[in-house]
């Protein structure tokens, strides 16, 4: 997979929370991160592991940061793809639990014994955090998310999210065909197939410093960005189980919202938006019907009771 492990320090004493997080060209906010994570409750209780993406990346810069951690790792990806860098974080992972976080997101200070006590108390449910501006997704009261079961538009963002690893791997982990967009929502869907239940808890309070460049709004060209989300949308309403139907016609509905009010793209007209993302529509159908690229063999029999 082209990983190498760079680490800075390993465990001097045994860690309680796994925190994987996955950054691709965003190495100035590395330091922000690790600054935020050390003064929280139980620092001294974390496994941090950080999956870096961008090339030629100096990160000597950090190595101050790992007393004050039980541990602090670095692993270097060759290769940008979101879903295989959280894979990986959470093979290395040294604890059973496991909290998935982005590299611009601020845990409220007591998040980490909360985070355990909640994962104590409710051991088939899978924790997402709640911040002020964050639109809502389901319920914010302590209760499993609201809608259709099957519904995978019901989810909890990975930017924040907290889990048993023996569930992550039961699920089979992040399917790394999705590699930048609507992995969390995949990935949330086959939680729920598992039995487990999703919840948004106002107990986990965090902030998300959103900006939205480089990691996975970072691209090269228009139509790189065109071709990949194409694919992407294809393949997630295909693999949350959408007839080819559905499938050709979210990728219409792409088409026209890109071209008119684009919200992934960058730059470019209205026809060079359009003529992009529809020379890619013949390839996303075809992506579509690969087979999952998971990080292990998901369980056929669930986590249900």
């Amino acid at each position: 997979m082209g990983a190498a492990d760079i680490g800075l320090k390993r465990m001097s004493w045994p860690a309680l929370v796994s925190v994987v997080v996955p950054t691709f060209r965003r190495v100035e906010r590395l330091p922000t991160l690790l600054a935020r994570l050390s003064v929280i409750d139980q620092a001294c209780d974390l496994d941090v592991i950080i999956i870096d993406q961008t090339p030629g990346a100096d990160l000597s810069t950090l190595q101050g940061f790992s007393e004050h951690f039980a541990c602090l790792r670095f692993i270097s990806l060759a290769q940008a793809n979101v879903s295989r860098a959280r894979n990986i974080g959470a093979k290395a992972a040294s604890c059973d639990i496991l909290l998935f976080l982005d590299d611009d997101m601020e845990l409220e200070r007591s998040y980490i014994p909360r985070v355990l006590s909640l994962m104590r108390e409710m051991p088939l449910d899978v924790f997402g955090a709640v911040w002020p501006g964050q639109g809502v997704i389901g319920r914010a009261d302590g209760g499993p998310l609201a809608g259709r079961g099957d519904d995978p538009l019901i989810f909890l963002p990975t930017c924040a999210l907290a889990m048993h690893r023996r569930d992550f791997l039961a699920a089979g982990g992040f399917d790394e065909r999705l590699d930048r967009n609507f992995e969390d929502a995949e990935f949330s869907h086959r939680l729920k197939q598992q039995g487990l239940r999703l919840v948004r808890h106002p107990d986990l309070q965090a902030q998300h410093h959103d900006r939205q460049e480089n990691g996975t709004w970072y691209s090269r060209s228009l139509m790189e960005a065109a071709a990949r989300l194409m694919r992407q949308t294809a393949y997630f309403r295909r693999k949350t189980g959408r007839g080819w139907p559905d499938v050709l016609l979210a990728l219409l509905r792409v088409i026209v919202s890109e071209t008119r009010r684009p919200g992934y793209l960058r730059g470019g007209t209205n026809l060079t938006r359009a003529a992009a993302l529809g020379v890619s529509l013949p390839a996303a159908l075809i992506y579509a019907a690969r087979s999952p690229l998971l990080a292990h063999a998901p369980s056929s029999s669930g986590r249900a009771g």
